[in-house]
């Protein structure tokens, strides 16, 4: 038993493959991120390192798990192994890489794995067995993804998830078996989108994989760690976010007003609610009490999964009146034109459109939020008023600590607030001029 530089007692035991006569020292280790992350590459040579599954003490205590190994390779590449013996032979199960297998998976996974040793079970031959007998296509990999995780999210990502897995089982052959799939074949669908859609694509498939991994399905995540360095370099700069004046307020409303239905009342809505992009796209109709005037956004369409009131005002209720017509017998009030029975989606294109032929280059959906904001508070809305009428998690004012307990929601200050707004952009977009009367003599 010796200790290293780091003082954590280590070991070493014979190579458990080779026969007495060739014995060799195996470094044996208490396995943690730390020590996996700091080891230093190798030589012209491969090492594993032991899960040490015994401390000493006062009394021996179980701590790692008896067969699991790091290898590590002149590379750099670390791998999680479990040794066993089988028939008299020692053998080596490949788990997976590290860090798409966490040690603590690895873990489970060969604990797992001395079960079905101890239950007179080969591993390495019933994974082969199983692949052969039930291989997986992607498809299958796919929908076993959408069944299993999707549901932990919130409603709204689970909507986004399923939009690009559309797109990826468009993109790749659904019916291959996914063992059989290459990583080149992902790189070069990645490269055939559009910057942040390649990297969102790559984190679900990513995902999907890794998924797959943990059943066996493939025996490496091939759609984790590319480079997309090259496509996000000709993304253009992250636009910054502005407060518009009153001349371009009534630029973009009639700039708005030449897009075609739910876009125009999408955008309108932004400026006269002032509440996410996000969250609005998601507008239900059945969150809608017209005889209480206010707009309910479930937890699970929020971005801080907080339930947020939003009163309407009438600007806003002449706008869900007009789209009526349109979208009334939907679910979604914003209903996509093209895919019926979903939202419309992220409209960076008609914001682009905007920007070219209204010639207001800072546009982007998010600076109605920004205006909406700025011009609130100018209007004597007090900090905290504003902070939940924008559903800030933090508090507009004071600490956190009364936050905690303050659960007030202040839906007549802020309904207050969204009417004294609205009776202000009608002035904007009317040109209407407050007239101050001086009483005569």
């Amino acid at each position: 038993m010796a200790s290293d530089d780091k003082g954590v007692l280590s070991s070493f035991h014979p190579c458990p493959h080779l026969v007495p006569e060739k014995l060799c020292l195996m470094p044996t280790q208490h396995l943690n991120d730390r020590f996996i992350r700091s080891l230093e590459t190798p030589e012209n040579s491969r090492v594993e390192y032991y899960d040490d599954h015994l401390v000493q003490g006062n009394k021996l205590k179980k701590r790692g798990v008896k067969g699991l190994a790091l290898r590590i390779t002149s590379s750099g590449k670390r791998s999680f192994v479990y040794r066993y013996w089988y028939h008299g032979r020692s053998k080596r199960y490949t788990i997976g890489s590290y860090p798409e297998w966490s040690l603590s998976d690895a873990r489970d996974k060969a604990r797992e794995l001395h079960e079905l040793v101890s239950g007179g079970i080969d591993p390495i031959a019933e994974k082969q067995q199983r692949i052969e007998a039930n291989p997986v296509t992607f498809r299958q990999a796919v929908k076993a993804y959408k069944e299993k995780h999707l549901p932990t999210l919130k409603e709204s990502t689970q909507t986004d998830y399923k939009r690009r897995i559309e797109v990826i089982l468009n993109g790749l052959n659904p019916d291959r078996h996914v063992r059989d799939m290459k990583r080149f074949e992902v790189l070069e669908f990645l490269e055939e989108q559009a910057p942040v859609q390649g990297q969102r694509i790559q984190a679900i498939l990513s995902g999907i994989f890794k998924f797959a991994l943990n059943r066996d399905w493939v025996d490496s995540n091939i759609a984790t760690n590319i480079n997309l360095a090259g496509k996000r370099i000709q993304r253009k700069k992250k636009w910054q976010n502005v407060e518009f004046d009153d001349s371009q307020i009534k630029r973009l409303w009639d700039a708005f007003s030449g897009q075609t239905e739910p876009v125009q009342s999408f955008f309108k809505m932004l400026l006269i609610l002032g509440q996410r992009s996000g969250e609005t796209r998601l507008m239900k109709w059945r969150n809608i009490n017209l005889d209480k005037q206010i707009w309910t956004i479930p937890e699970t369409d929020t971005k801080n999964s907080l339930i947020h009131f939003v009163p309407l005002s009438p600007m806003a209720l002449e706008i869900l009146d007009h789209l009526k017509p349109w979208t009334g017998n939907s679910e979604f009030v914003f209903e996509s034109q093209v895919k019926r029975g979903e939202p419309i989606g992220h409209p960076q294109k008609t914001a682009q459109r905007i920007r070219e032929k209204f010639d207001i280059k800072e546009f982007n959906p998010h600076s109605l939020r920004t205006t909406f904001a700025t011009r609130v508070a100018g209007l004597g809305t007090p900090p905290q008023v504003l902070s939940k009428l924008l559903n800030h998690k933090k508090p507009g004012e004071g600490s956190t600590i009364t936050a905690i307990y303050n659960k007030y929601n202040y839906e007549e200050e802020k309904r207050i607030a969204l009417n004294k707004w609205d009776r202000e952009l009608t002035h904007i977009l009317t040109d209407e001029r407050k007239v101050t009367i001086h009483k005569l003599g």
